[in-house]
């Protein structure tokens, strides 16, 4: 029996490699922002960030509670899409050029970062507005816009942080549009590491050097970490000769962050705990312990990487070495998402030590 045109467009859609790539990458992508949503609400009500009432103006319409709401949600944007661009610069800086020029996965990877840098831009200038909504205790739709570069400063001094890393991400994007080639990777991605610290050190002024240096450290190697692995996953896991060559290069540097992220991470959240009791006694504590579980999770993950699957990946002939590491791969990005989305709340959660501050003014 003849087919038709439309059953032939049906046919030829179902053959199409590329759309059954994308499927299982577009599923996988949204089971990681349902589970990025779901967490930061859990953590919000854990840290004690989410009344009732922010419910309720959630589910009915509320100033205030958007702005609470749309705090969370952009930061968590924010850090996603910031990891992204790292991951995906990292990425193309760890594939083996073909007869002197990118491949065409290098050109995915810097493809998605243009994309990426552009929601970094847009989600930094989005959590520009929440903030400033919150300290002016106006709806962001009452926002005086023609103050952003006179006198706004006086009432947010924060506002040259933002501006400057939107416009910073903005550049990145450019400059992903216009080039693809090892060498501009190079540049960018410093660039992009760097666009990191206004915002890492936001609501950490009046802290020690030590904690700052540490929260740069987390904030720099876990954005290489998280987004390399991320990387690596989306568009070199059908890539059996690149996975070969990019996969043992990743490990080192995985194994590098982990250390330098646990060392950071018990430092920062002993400068802010100061006790063992806080850390069981308190909000914060509770979500400082359950980012740590995610961590010694990630660690078990990596250790069985470099045992079992890195040194067979090598080779570039074990199927069955390269979907172990698919999976575990994704599992490892599914809780890295976890943990972002409670490293969001803790940004906005108040410590132990400010709120002995501040009950003592």
């Amino acid at each position: 029996m003849a087919l038709t045109s439309s059953q032939h467009a049906v046919s030829r859609r179902r053959a199409d490699p590329r759309s059954l790539r994308r499927k299982p990458v577009t599923l996988f992508v949204a089971a990681l922002a349902v589970a990025g949503v779901a967490t930061l609400v859990i953590a919000m009500w854990l840290g004690g960030n989410l009344s009732q009432a922010s419910v309720d103006g959630l589910l009915i319409g509320g100033t205030s509670s958007f702005t609470t709401w749309g705090l969370q949600a952009s930061k968590l944007v924010m850090e996603v899409s910031s990891v992204g661009v790292i991951g995906m610069l990292l990425t193309r800086l760890l594939l083996p050029d073909q007869d002197g020029k990118p491949s065409p996965t290098a050109r995915r990877c810097l493809r998605t970062a243009s994309q990426l840098a552009v929601v970094w831009a847009i989600s930094t200038f989005a959590l520009f507005l929440f903030n400033w909504s919150d300290m002016a205790g106006m709806p962001v739709t009452d926002l005086p816009i023609t103050k952003l570069f006179t006198d706004i400063g006086d009432t947010f001094p924060g506002v040259a942080d933002f501006v400057s890393s939107t416009a910073v991400a903005v550049m990145i994007a450019v400059g992903l549009a216009v080039t693809d080639t090892r060498l501009g990777a190079m540049v960018l991605l410093p660039l992009a590491l760097y666009n990191l610290v206004p915002m890492a050190l936001q609501g950490h002024a009046s802290h020690g050097t030590v904690l700052k240096y540490s929260l740069l450290v987390h904030v720099i190697v876990v954005s290489l970490w998280v987004g390399g692995l991320a990387a690596l996953l989306m568009h070199v896991r059908k890539e059996p000769a690149m996975l070969a060559v990019a996969v043992p290069r990743f490990s080192t540097v995985a194994l590098g962050c982990y250390v330098l992220i646990a060392a950071s991470g018990i430092t920062a959240s002993w400068y802010l705990l100061g006790s063992l009791p806080t850390l069981w006694g308190s909000r914060y504590g509770v979500l400082v312990m359950l980012k740590g579980a995610a961590l010694i999770a990630l660690g078990v993950f990596g250790w069985w990487h470099r045992q079992h699957t890195v040194s067979r990946i090598r080779t570039g002939e074990d199927g069955r070495a390269r979907r172990a590491f698919i999976q575990l791969a994704a599992a490892e990005v599914f809780i890295m998402v976890i943990a972002i989305a409670l490293a969001v709340t803790l940004s906005r959660t108040a410590s132990p030590d400010t709120i002995v501050l501040h009950g003592n003014l």
